[in-house]
Parts: C-alpha cells; structure tokens; sequence
C-alpha cells in the first residue's frame, strides 16, 4: 500500500500557455503573491511538452497492487523496471527556496525552460500562509539517462540556482512513495549540493 499524502496536484493550475509575453506571465502570477487556496502550482512547458507519452496508469497500478499481494517487497530496484516497462522515466528536480525569493528563484527557471534551456516543463508551489517554503520542480524525460540529467543540473546552475536540489522519478510520486514509506526506499535518486 502507499504512503497516503494529499497530493496537491488535483488542485487547479496556472499555466503558461506562450500567448502573452513570458516576463507579463511571471509578473501577474508571483508564487509569493497567488494563494494555494486558489490555485496548487503555477506551470511553464517548452515546446516540446506536447511530443510525451502518455502513461497507462491502470496498468501500471495493476501491476503495483499485484505485486504488492503477492511478495510484499518493494525495492527501488523493482520501481525502475516498472518505469522502464512502463516507459514511464519522467522525472523532476526538486528545489527548494523560501519566502521572498522564490519569486525570483521561479522567474530564472521559467524562462529558462521557456527557451529551451532546461528540461521540458516546470511548476512551483503557490503561497501557503502556514509555511514559508516553496518547491519547484523541473522535469526531465528520463532519470535512467543520468547525463541529461547531470545536464539539466548543470543549466540550473548556471542559471544561478543555489542550495541543494535532489531528483526524484515521477514514478515515485505517482505510486504515493514519499520520504517516510514502509519499504524504506529512498524517493529521491541523484542530489546536488552547491
């Protein structure tokens, strides 16, 4: 079974749809000023969103639960060969910033994925007024292919994104495996500290 953890992603978005100037987008909808009661997370995508797959997510929960019945042991191994059965090898970079800067923070990776500089797609978290933290995340198309990843990193940081930043598979989330999961794994696959 999952970990159980409201996911913020059923909640509405703001997305970029590329009709307005990127920069008019980015100051009409500051993280810092869109409360999480309106809108979850705030998106931007390249252009080359539209080309990925989608996902056969009844299968692939099938195979979970199934698996779950029968042996009970979840390694991080079997994730991977779930997503590479799946084709499902998406995955996003995890950075975390605080109350103010996030704004800015955000404003460098949107337009950097924006123009094709970074991975495909980006989202940060919208204003929670009981926390003073935001994420973003930064998505990839395939964490099995660490030196894109390795890439992405490196194009985070010379876009002068800062602290640490850990990469998580987006197979992880879509099968509820958080930090605190009774199998013990490790949710987060690469890291980076600078």
């Amino acid at each position: 079974m999952a970990a159980s953890r409201p996911n913020k992603d059923d909640g509405e978005w703001i997305i970029y749809k590329g009709d307005i100037p990127i920069d008019d987008f980015l100051e009409r909808n500051r993280p810092t000023q869109i409360e999480c009661s309106q809108y979850s997370w705030i998106s931007v995508r390249h252009s080359d969103f539209s080309k990925m797959k989608s996902l056969d997510r009844a299968s692939l929960f099938k195979e979970w639960e199934c698996n779950m019945e029968n042996f009970g042991k979840i390694t991080s191994d079997y994730i991977r060969q779930l997503a590479e059965e799946y084709d499902y090898k998406t995955g996003k970079w995890l950075i975390y910033s605080k109350w103010p800067a996030i704004d800015n923070v955000w404003k460098r990776v949107a337009k950097a994925v924006v123009a094709g500089k970074l991975g495909y797609s980006a989202k940060v978290s919208t204003h929670d007024p009981e926390e003073n933290a935001h994420v973003i995340c930064v998505y990839t198309e395939d964490f099995t292919n660490e030196d894109h990843v390795r890439k992405v990193e490196e194009n985070l940081r010379k876009e002068g994104i800062t602290g640490r930043m850990t990469y998580k598979p987006d197979i992880y989330t879509t099968l509820g495996i958080y930090r605190k999961n009774p199998w013990g794994l490790r949710p987060t696959v690469y890291s980076s500290h600078r």
